[in-house]
């Protein structure tokens, strides 16, 4: 899909696209019935942060940039705030004039002005928002980019040198000021790479040691692994299922897939909207964004618990993450 912009409207000029790197919001769920995932913002807790920081709403579309981030050029005046992995070398200007663009602080971009992300040192996934978002026109509700299906986004796809990302008119709010640095709880919250999860209803199809095997071995990620899943390496764990035998049933994101005698898949958000692979876990909701910073060859374990705790967990990170930063147009 094309949108024709005018020529003078304002846009982020794509220097140099990164290694992939979409505009994601929220996603779009509710579609599954027509084979359509949620896509969005794997990571949805530093989206938000980006996005309350510069007093947009949690679901404005912002950049998600996978291990090397984009180069870009900006033809208006813009306020821009990083977020997610560390991106140790992401500056503002060139030359004499480049400065850093430290995580989880507004940062005023002059018309003109280059914003360069780098590479990721720590975590697979960045987040750059821009005050009042890009101007795309939403697909099913959203401008989440599903590459896959070319659908949403900047013409359905990452970007690619010499794109023109139309800007959305300049916010009239200025950016926000949390109460107290929000950068060191969210790199704590993102640092850990143990993922807690709950049973799922095939678990009762594997053998005994599926389960124990999951939760006390280290598991490596594959250099496979992408925004439809995370592909691990390591013990393969064991259904009593003959092969072929499960009929295909609604997926969802975090479940833990295990094909036959290989190691477990665990679905992303441009999964599947089904699957006929046993699904013997599922990650919590509260650490879906631990899921999203796994980089290839990273080691991850795997920690049990009830559905009860899942709750009370995801609860509390979100109470967390509204103390630290309320939604925009809420007070502090």
């Amino acid at each position: 899909m094309t949108t024709d912009h005018p020529q003078d409207a304002p846009t982020a000029r794509v220097l140099e696209p990164g290694m992939f790197t979409t505009v994601q919001d929220m996603g779009r769920p509710g579609h599954g019935s027509i084979g359509v995932p949620p896509s969005g913002a794997c990571d949805t807790t530093s989206l938000r942060v980006a996005n309350r920081l510069l007093h947009n709403d949690d679901g404005a579309g912002a950049l998600e940039c996978t291990l090397l981030g984009p180069v870009l050029r900006f033809t208006r005046d813009a306020v821009v705030c990083l977020t997610g992995a560390v991106c140790p070398k992401a500056t503002v200007g060139e030359g004499e004039r480049a400065r850093p663009l430290a995580a989880c602080v507004p940062h005023r971009v002059l018309a003109g002005e280059r914003v360069a992300i780098g590479g990721l040192a720590t975590g697979a996934r960045a987040y750059l928002a821009i005050d009042a978002g890009f101007d795309l026109p939403p697909v099913l509700g959203s401008v989440a980019t599903l590459a896959s299906a070319r659908l949403g986004g900047h013409r359905g796809r990452a970007l690619r040198a010499g794109d023109d990302l139309p800007l959305a008119p300049p916010s009239p709010r200025p950016p926000r000021e949390p109460s107290e640095p929000i950068a060191p709880w969210l790199t704590r919250s993102l640092a850990r790479r143990t993922l807690r999860v709950t049973p799922a209803l095939h678990a009762d199809l594997f053998d005994n040691d599926a389960m124990r095997t999951l939760t006390s071995e280290a598991l490596t990620v594959a250099d496979q692994s992408d925004r439809v899943g995370v592909r691990l390496r390591g013990p393969s764990l064991r259904s009593t299922l003959p092969t072929g035998s499960l009929e295909s049933e609604g997926a969802i994101t975090g479940a833990i897939q295990v094909p036959h005698d290989a190691p477990p898949i665990i679905l992303g958000v441009d999964r599947p909207t089904t699957g006929g692979y046993p699904v013997l876990a599922c990650v919590i909701a509260a650490d879906l964004p631990i899921l999203a910073a796994l980089r290839p060859r990273d080691t991850v374990r795997f920690a049990l618990v009830t559905r009860r705790v899942a709750r009370e967990l995801h609860r509390a990170h979100e109470r967390e993450l509204d103390a630290h930063l309320p939604p925009a147009g809420t007070s502090q």
